[in-house]
């Protein structure tokens, strides 16, 4: 198993050198490396676990670590509210331990800091005191766990028979969460690949690094996810609240014990923590000293709603090449999207700087007992887009290929496209700046386009799994991309891909097909509303002997027939990439 390769050596060493050492990490400078281009692991910084990007380790081996996981685990251990000895329980010693801090003076420590007002008095021994007497819930770790955590904030969206039960293949209803958990593979296929089980109970640090589920709701590492697992999809639960301070350790603690299904082996006053998690602050981008820099907002994202809306802002006049995306977003993004229109785009052009909204309360889809054409022109322009740039990461800085750029002109306005969720009580704000970086032409050493491939052959059964699968031969491809290739060009590079498909998509594959008929899997989205972008560094370089292979499978739970349509009931299947020749 691919486990062996991303974890084993790993976890070994750890058991070698001590978990003890971990409190004591060696903090080093991540930029000391050389300036070579080359991974080399990840250390300590102080602060936080940094990848090192460098020449060698300069003798430094022992601290570097194979993967952010076990740096985060190891150096940046979770601090218990209350837990003064860190011995994972909360009790009379503790409060010893919290008298002897005050009467000897003792420096701050967060874990003694009970009413989180950075200082530490006899107000925290009162709180700590009020902590140990009242907590007296006897229930097994598992059962806490279910009943006061998944089942409230889990269950109410995977339940039998809703979308993410299908998307996911997960059901976290009460009676079967454990059993739709426990060493089952995932059906996320970056996360199957990278040897991860929906939740392991190898206990210890291995069974956090190799659970899924533990990924997925610790929202603490949200940057590490995004940046470094962009296909494993969003942090749960999808768009807030998330899980608070007290309920990831009290988990935690549960999966480094084995997470048994029975039994006691955490201690329940470590919930007693109900601090949150408080992502980087949103940071205003300052215009590109050479480029162009588009603003929204702010724009009110209400209580339990989710609002995705089109920004539509017009051509700039004369010609620049853009290399560098830079985007910045407050809390609550799910994804920011720079289009294009389609040569097939039917509609005039948008008014400028107007939020076209298309989800209710924002826009009312029923109008004098009918469809509110507003709100059809918005999904269907939606549905009528080229794929551009974009993300789902809060912050996002993104280099095309060294001496690669894409050329814009008069001919190209952007339709931006944010999306937020707030599943909270509060209004929330939204905010978007979104920079192109240009270069000189003179730097320009290949022009980037834009792929877009698959036909509009789509007829899905009522009540029925459908597969369809297309094959693109190289002319196909060549006529899918927006510029002509150099004359004598042999190679297209391919540095994103991006799939498109409406609510019946079930799972959309990408496949390269060698020159010896041998296929590769090389991209897999399963969610429709939130198909990965993955990124290529080196790009994959795709030879006039090769071809692609769209697989999309669908499930038409109607009682219609279902065909290609620009509605997101009707279906779609669209490869899109982007490219250059060499």
């Amino acid at each position: 198993m691919y486990i062996e390769n991303r974890y084993i050596l790993s976890f070994l060493s750890i058991l070698i050198f001590g978990i003890c050492m971990s409190e004591e990490c060696t903090t080093l400078n991540p930029n000391n490396y050389g300036d070579c281009g080359t991974n080399i692991g990840y250390v300590w910084s102080g602060n936080e676990c940094n990848l090192v990007y460098g020449c060698d380790t300069n003798g430094d081996d022992e601290f570097f670590f194979d993967n952010y996981e076990t740096c985060d685990i190891i150096c940046n251990p979770s601090i218990i509210i209350g837990d003064i000895n860190a011995d994972n329980f909360i009790n009379v010693v503790d409060i010893v331990s919290l008298v002897s801090i005050i009467l000897n003076d003792e420096s701050y420590t967060n874990s003694a800091d009970i009413n989180y007002d950075t200082i530490i008095n006899v107000a925290d021994i009162v709180g700590l005191v009020n902590i140990v007497l009242n907590t007296n819930d006897n229930r097994d770790t598992w059962q806490i766990i279910n009943e006061d955590i998944i089942t409230s904030k889990c269950a109410f969206c995977h339940y039998e028979g809703s979308s993410y039960t299908q998307t996911s293949n997960l059901n976290l209803e009460s009676g079967i969460a454990y059993s739709q958990l426990i060493n089952r593979m995932p059906d996320n296929g970056s996360a199957k690949e990278d040897g991860l089980t929906l939740l392991s109970d190898a206990g210890g640090l291995l069974g956090l690094l190799t659970s899924y589920f533990w990924e997925k709701v610790n929202v603490k590492n949200e940057l590490h996810f995004y940046s470094e697992h962009p296909q494993y999809g969003q942090i749960m639960p999808l768009g807030g609240p998330y899980l608070n301070n007290g309920e990831l350790k009290f988990i935690e603690r549960w999966i480094w014990e084995g997470a048994p299904e029975t039994g006691v082996v955490a201690d329940p006053s470590i919930l007693n923590d109900i601090s949150e998690y408080e992502p980087p602050e949103f940071v205003p981008l300052d215009p590109p000293i050479n480029g162009l820099q588009y603003h929204i907002g702010p724009f009110d994202v209400y209580p339990n709603t989710e609002r995705e809306f089109l920004y539509y802002v017009p051509p700039v006049d004369g010609e620049y090449y853009i290399n560098r995306i830079e985007m910045s977003m407050s809390p609550g993004t799910h994804h920011f999207i720079a289009y294009q229109f389609s040569d097939n785009y039917f509609g005039s052009t948008p008014s400028m700087y107007e939020y076209r909204d298309i989800h209710e309360p924002y826009i009312n889809q029923i109008l004098n007992g009918g469809p509110n054409p507003e709100w059809i022109q918005n999904v269907m322009t939606l549905q009528e887009h080229i794929f551009v740039f974009g993300t789902q990461w809060p912050y996002w800085d993104y280099s095309l290929p060294e001496g690669v750029a894409f050329k814009f002109d008069s001919d190209y306005g952007f339709d931006l496209n944010p999306h937020y969720f707030n599943y909270t009580n509060n209004i929330i704000q939204g905010e978007v700046y979104f920079n192109v970086h240009a270069i000189l032409p003179s730097e320009v050493e290949h022009q980037a386009g834009i792929l877009q491939l698959g036909n509009n052959d789509i007829n899905l059964p009522p009540n029925q799994i459908t597969t369809l699968t297309e094959i693109f031969n190289r002319q196909d491809i060549l006529n899918g991309v927006n510029i002509d290739p150099p004359q004598g060009t042999t190679n297209l590079n391919i540095f994103q891909l991006f799939s498109h498909a409406h609510q019946l998509m079930i799972r959309f594959d990408i496949i390269i097909i060698h020159s010896n008929g041998a296929e590769e899997l090389i991209y897999t989205a399963l969610d429709y509303e939130h198909p990965p972008i993955l990124e290529f560094d080196p790009p994959l370089v795709l030879d006039e002997n090769q071809s692609l292979k769209s697989r999309v499978t669908y499930n038409n739970t109607t009682d219609d027939f279902v065909n290609f349509g620009l509605f997101s009931t009707d279906e779609m299947k669209i490869v899109f990439g982007l490219v250059y020749f060499d």
